[in-house]
């Protein structure tokens, strides 16, 4: 399924990075303290933030804003492929200037709540 997403540099207490990506017409949203994975192997905690239903954000906020207080520019913006989708395992395929080829992102299960790793599994093939 090929959809959208976002990396903004979101600058406010502590600077952080929001990847945000349109599944399902669902808005999903994970916060990263510092910048997405971007050599092979390489990994990043991911927090999960609130979901949003397409129909409730409007689209040009999604590609130049985010959500909250603090200065934010878009870091990395592009289509993504999303090639599995379970509760738990989400892996995609980035066409971005910066982000590009094969992620996982993977709920942890040993720690309660909404912590998930982000990892690059390099290029596409």
């Amino acid at each position: 399924m090929r959809s959208r997403f976002v990396v903004h540099q979101h600058r406010t207490g502590r600077t952080h990075f929001d990847l945000r990506i349109i599944c399902n017409d669902v808005l999903r949203s994970w916060s990263l303290l510092r910048e997405p994975p971007l050599r092979k192997g390489e990994k990043r905690l991911a927090i999960e933030r609130e979901s949003y239903t397409v129909d409730s954000i409007d689209c040009r906020a999604f590609e130049e804003e985010a959500f909250g207080l603090g200065r934010v520019r878009a870091w990395d913006n592009g289509d993504v492929d999303i090639r599995v989708l379970t509760p738990i395992r989400l892996v995609f395929v980035f066409h971005g200037k910066r982000i590009s080829g094969n992620f996982e992102i993977r709920r942890m299960r040993w720690y309660p709540g909404n912590r998930w790793i982000l990892k690059n599994m390099g290029q596409a093939s």
